[in-house]
């Protein structure tokens, strides 16, 4: 029913299309339906041209499991290079994904692990020219059945997959009378979350509820941002579709104490839940209780066991009133507070001081191949931000305090 609503907030707010915008649609078979809709609305705003980039897990299931061993470490170089040639020339990039759920056997997952290594090691530079902002980009989630029936157990597939979709509309406003004023509004409140935080400039910001006692170092100089953000070159657009966060960049260095996972992780096909993680200066030192998929991942390369995020949510965001864990870190990232692994935004640090490479990475931002989100929060959960020697109480009992 709102299907033409969603793609219309997917190209007019996600990626804000203009006249002349070249646009790359990642998807998968179960999305066709939708990537017609976000086709037909930007060319209707003046998209040059629409190029489509077709996905199959049946393939890639294959993939993972027949793949020779002589080539699971290796990724195709002009794969890369084909994807760097879409971003240097300008390509905006729309990406719909829906999680997937599997049970794999102990040589199957470590398999999978090593091809998406691989993967992620490979197009590094192209993860990061996106994380750059040098281009508009926007990730949003459209249902399958296979996720619906993980979300919805007790429903028949089709019952469950319209009840998804359903949510899907509340989580994007794109059941909303006016989805584009709705996203606007959405955003001046985000951005004033943001200034307030930015005037502070707090040295570090402490996480305590009933199973988190976690403090973060902020880098010096760092940004907060809040729904819209803004390519090199000032063009306008949202990069996840929902957003309910403010997030900025901590210091990789300094973060310690441990958190409690309060929403199921979705990685490499598991569903990983009820776990603590402990940091000790920046690192993650224990997981408890142990979990392979999510070990392996941090290993990926230096900066995967670091964060390069932490972000703050309210506890009564319009996708936690939902009342569903949607089971897609997507969605339930905007649901409660979380903090991220891996590669940091440089668009968190200001940039009124032109800093090198090296610099940046002195000062504590973080650099990886990868990037995932964890979710923290619950309505148990109080932040606060240390400003010299005072202790300024930013949330409490998961609420702006501020």
């Amino acid at each position: 029913m709102y299907l033409n609503s969603y793609a219309k907030v997917i190209v007019n707010i996600g990626v804000a299309v203009e006249k002349g915008d070249l646009i790359k649609i990642s998807f998968y078979h179960e999305h066709v339906p939708l990537v017609r809709e976000i086709a037909k609305e930007a060319y209707k705003s003046g998209a040059k041209y629409v190029a489509l980039d077709f996905r199959d897990r049946e393939i890639e299931k294959d993939r993972f499991q027949f793949l020779a061993e002589k080539y699971i470490e290796e990724f195709p170089k002009p794969i890369v290079e084909n994807e760097l040639n879409y971003a240097e020339s300008g390509f905006t990039n729309i990406t719909i994904l829906s999680p997937t759920f599997s049970s794999k056997n102990e040589q199957l997952i470590k398999r999978e692990s090593t091809i998406n290594k691989a993967k992620a090691l490979a197009m590094s530079p192209v993860r990061r020219y996106g994380m750059e902002n040098n281009n508009k980009w926007v990730v949003v989630n459209a249902p399958t059945k296979e996720w619906a029936v993980n979300v919805f157990p007790d429903l028949p597939p089709e019952k469950a997959f319209e009840r998804l979709w359903e949510n899907v509309y509340i989580a994007t406003k794109s059941n909303e009378p006016d989805p584009v004023l709705a996203w606007k509004k959405q955003d001046h409140n985000l951005k004033n979350i943001a200034k307030k935080l930015n005037e502070y400039q707090f040295t570090a910001i402490h996480f305590i509820s009933e199973k988190t006692d976690l403090t973060v170092s902020l880098v010096k100089d760092h940004v907060w941002i809040g729904g819209s953000e803004t390519t090199k070159d000032g063009r306008s657009f949202i990069s996840n579709i929902p957003v309910e966060e403010v997030w900025t960049m901590p210091n990789k260095y300094k973060v310690n104490g441990y958190v409690f996972v309060t929403k199921p992780l979705i990685l490499g096909g598991q569903t990983i839940e009820n776990i603590k993680l402990f940091f000790q200066n920046g690192k993650v030192v224990k997981i408890a209780p142990e979990n392979e998929v999510l070990q392996s991942f941090l290993l990926t390369d230096e900066g995967a066991s670091m964060l390069g995020e932490v972000a703050l949510v309210p506890a009564n965001s319009s996708i936690e009133k939902t009342g569903i864990t949607f089971k897609s870190t997507l969605f339930d990232e905007n649901a409660a507070s979380h903090i991220a692994f891996g590669q940091a935004y440089i668009d968190n640090i200001s940039n009124d001081i032109p800093r090198t490479e090296e610099e940046l990475m002195q000062l504590g931002m973080n650099c990886s191949a990868v990037h995932l989100d964890i979710m923290i929060g619950d309505n148990s959960m109080s932040v606060y931000g240390f400003l010299n020697e005072e202790k300024i109480l930013i949330m409490e009992n998961g609420m702006w305090k501020i």
